[in-house]
């Protein structure tokens, strides 16, 4: 949303919402130099700004300042990921990170759970990406359950692969728990995306990354699932992970109301060039803000932050600013059950961008009692 500046809601000491914003009509907003929006979600995010959310050594201290840095780039709201491990790997990140969000007030404010990407993946050449393919393996709920109790009861996204055995059984259960559930580095063929958007798969993650670069030309899975209308799909849009012609085209297939931008980041995000890690695999950070695993040009998550995406999307296709913002606030919180708009007693968040330069820059950022300017 964006926020008419003229009415700016009350606020208590505290920083919580005493009356709910006012949304700006278009003759305001596209005529200023700085828009106030919504603060941006971000589904997916293994790391940033040097710390690696997927390290069972993860320190507090570190993660809320990593978690500082993030909120200066705009995001309010994250899923810290843990990518596919061995169970008790990733039983380990995920009693650091609950470790890490009980102890900061900032980390409990902007962290309402966590996304689970993996054991319950393809292990194929191609669709594993840069995941440990020796971790993934069929699915069972008991799995689910004990990485469940290690995250504190908080996953509230999971990625999974439809045609692994299980998995199919697997989806209701976790709808039935108010759990989101998207596809990703999978391989079904239409048969079986219908069978997963039937048992309550809302989302495609990553779309068009984390799958082999030689598919079938008729029935291959990036065109089943943009041609299912009840996927909405989440997009990298760095301008490496899709190339901006390839996106729009997605973007068309998908539509307004079903585009979700994320950023995959890692410790990468927001860092200098160099070696940092993911989980149990190395990766470097490019001078170009690309990420690979050294010695190759696999992909390993983004250097991205959600604000330079919503930036580009509205720099290469000149799709309308609040557009956009829904789709890295509004559109994002609504799949996982989070009030799309804010609401009375909510921490205040607020986004100041800039507009007069060629894209979009975040310059304060307000939430809660925290403030952060962008000099």
């Amino acid at each position: 949303m964006i926020f008419d500046p003229s009415k700016p809601p009350l606020t208590d000491s505290a920083g919580l919402l005493k009356s709910i914003p006012v949304e700006a009509e278009p003759e305001i907003w596209k005529r200023a130099t700085k828009v106030f929006s919504s603060g941006l979600c971000d589904l997916q995010v293994n790391g940033f700004a040097g710390v690696d959310y997927n390290d069972p050594t993860l320190m507090p201290e570190e993660f809320e300042k990593s978690l500082f840095t993030m909120l200066s780039t705009g995001v309010t709201t994250c899923l810290p990921t843990v990518i596919t491990g061995s169970e008790d790997w990733q039983i380990q990140c995920f009693h650091a990170l609950e470790e890490g969000r009980n102890s900061s007030k900032l980390a409990q404010t902007m962290i309402p759970g966590y996304h689970l990407e993996g054991p319950f993946l393809n292990p194929e050449e191609g669709f594993c990406g840069c995941h440990p393919s020796k971790w993934m393996r069929p699915a069972t709920w008991d799995h689910f359950e004990r990485l469940q109790e290690a995250a504190g009861g908080r996953i509230k996204l999971i990625t999974v692969a439809p045609e692994i055995k299980g998995v199919l059984d697997l989806i209701p259960k976790l709808v039935e728990k108010g759990i989101a559930v998207a596809i990703g580095h999978c391989n079904p063929d239409h048969d079986t995306l219908l069978r997963a958007a039937d048992a309550g798969v809302t989302l495609s993650t990553h779309l068009g990354n984390g799958i082999a670069q030689i598919l079938p030309k008729k029935d291959n899975p990036i065109l089943g699932q943009l041609a299912e209308d009840r996927f909405s799909a989440s997009f990298i849009a760095d301008g490496v992970h899709q190339q901006p012609h390839v996106l729009r085209v997605y973007l068309r297939a998908k539509q307004s109301s079903r585009t979700i931008l994320v950023t995959d980041g890692t410790s990468c995000s927001a860092a200098l060039p160099g070696r940092y890690s993911l989980g149990q695999v190395d990766i470097e950070h490019q001078q170009e803000d690309i990420v690979y695993i050294p010695g190759t040009k696999m992909l390993a998550g983004s250097a991205a932050t959600l604000s330079k995406c919503v930036a580009n999307v509205v720099d290469w296709y000149g799709v309308p600013f609040d557009e956009v913002i829904r789709w890295a606030s509004e559109q994002p919180r609504r799949l996982i059950g989070l009030p799309e708009s804010l609401l009375i007693g909510s921490s205040q968040s607020k986004v100041t961008w800039e507009m007069g330069l060629q894209k979009p820059i975040v310059e304060k950022v307000h939430l809660g009692n925290w403030k952060l300017e962008n000099i």
